[in-house]
């Protein structure tokens, strides 16, 4: 699992007595792909899950699962530890 600086619930740096907090990372990071939009990210502007887009357009479960697993797998995610 990966370490990183860990968001709080507002998405905004966790601190503890004025220190960042550091933590397993793991779902924070799926989290912040599933609420991106492509072209959002600089570095990869193909990295994001498209979600408000494909939700209000027609609706295709299938096709919203292939797009959410190949964005997962363009970060090295795991979708079947997680989809749960």
């Amino acid at each position: 699992m990966a370490n990183d600086i860990i968001l709080d619930q507002d998405n905004d740096l966790a601190l503890l007595n004025g220190d960042f907090v550091v933590g397993d990372s793991y779902l924070q990071d799926v989290g912040i792909i599933l609420q991106m939009s492509q072209g959002e990210l600089k570095s990869d502007p193909f990295m994001g899950a498209n979600l408000t887009t494909n939700i209000r357009g027609v609706k295709n479960d299938a096709k919203i699962k292939r797009h959410i697993e190949k964005q997962l797998q363009l970060d090295g995610k795991d979708y079947d530890l997680i989809k749960d």
